[in-house]
């Protein structure tokens, strides 16, 4: 059993899990991501999945994002979206 340590939580107190991380990705003619730029280009061998969220559109910032789900050269699969609001990219992680 877990002891109560008599402590109250507060909102200061949480962190964000899961934030996303500002990438530049390289694109085609078509918009799809070719390669994640930084120290190390890593070549996207593959898009296996894509999907595109629309939310909160009555909002002054709506939220559209298409992502998608990459296998790198390395073989690690990463999720990637770009916001369709900006144009900028981001790696999501899970």
């Amino acid at each position: 059993m877990v002891q109560n340590t008599g402590t109250t939580l507060r909102a200061d107190t949480y962190r964000p899990v899961n934030v996303p991380e500002s990438v530049r990705v390289e694109e085609d003619a078509a918009g799809l991501p070719l390669a994640v730029r930084g120290k190390r280009q890593p070549a996207i061998t593959a898009i296996e999945d894509r999907w595109r969220l629309d939310d909160e559109w009555w909002r002054s910032e709506p939220v559209a994002r298409l992502y998608y789900a990459v296998r790198l050269a390395s073989g690690q699969r990463l999720v990637l979206y770009k916001d369709l609001v900006t144009g900028c990219w981001y790696r999501q992680s899970y």
